[in-house]
């Protein structure tokens, strides 16, 4: 078996070392020397429930004391100027275990999300732990930190009947999402860098079939139904691509079949 160290992110958590078995992420660390004494200790032949035994699991909530001055009046002068009164703030902990189950959960997911402003924008989720601060904030409704936005969200799709969403955005379904994805894979396998190559390949290949969703027949000026996708499926594309999808001809109308 074969282990290594990657640096797999650095955000508001802090830098991230993750240990690799055969390229698959088995464990994290913050620290890399942490990281070196655990791939050595599975490099020895332990495994990594015994190297991670020894460890201290983190506490689940801390208390903290505060000094409270109560309202004193003048006839109950005999009681003490100052009372301890103990609250309990519960703080949700980051889990080395758990990050890894979520890093590992495979995810197609296409959000279509609104910020403050209004604007609006499309996010796809293949793998929750690279989703950046900015997009957990938009997606997910829950969570005060980026780890339990994480877990929120991996609870979301590791669960088959969640009966309260999370999210914040409206989902494309499972059929879109397959679509769209199938779509932006032949986009990005023959270097594509127009929607109407993406088209054109589809028409030449007979391969509209695999699309009965996303698929329209659009008119363009003088060009009446032109084999291709339907606008609310053309944006999510282009946000996803990342690229404006300017420069074609304008749609005048579309029709689907």
């Amino acid at each position: 078996m074969s282990f290594k160290i990657n640096r797999i992110s650095n955000n508001s958590l802090g830098t991230h070392y993750g240990i690799f078995q055969n390229d698959e992420l088995i464990h994290h660390e913050f620290s890399r020397a942490t990281a070196e004494k655990v791939l050595g200790k599975l490099q020895f032949g332990k495994s990594l429930e015994e190297v991670l035994k020894s460890e201290p699991l983190p506490k689940p909530e801390r208390v903290i004391a505060r000094l409270v001055k109560p309202q004193v009046s003048l006839v109950k002068q005999h009681k003490p100027l100052f009372t301890t009164s103990v609250t309990t703030e519960k703080k949700f902990e980051y889990n080395p275990v758990l990050y890894r189950k979520i890093a590992n959960l495979k995810v197609n997911e296409i959000v279509q999300v609104t910020n403050r402003k209004g604007h609006q924008s499309t996010i796809h989720i293949t793998n929750i732990v690279k989703l950046s601060w900015h997009q957990l904030q938009l997606l997910v409704s829950g969570g005060s930190s980026k780890f339990e936005k994480q877990y929120l969200l991996y609870k979301q799709y590791n669960t088959k009947h969640q009966a309260n969403s999370v999210l914040k955005g409206m989902s494309l379904s499972q059929i879109e999402s397959s679509e769209i994805q199938e779509y932006i894979n032949i986009f990005k396998a023959n270097g594509f860098s127009k929607h109407t190559q993406v088209n054109d390949y589809i028409t030449n290949n007979s391969l509209w079939g695999h699309f009965p969703t996303i698929r329209s027949l659009n008119d363009h000026g003088d060009y009446k139904e032109i084999e291709g996708i339907e606008p609310k499926y053309f944006e999510v594309v282009c946000c996803i691509l990342n690229i404006s999808g300017k420069g074609g001809r304008n749609l005048d109308n579309f029709k689907k079949y």
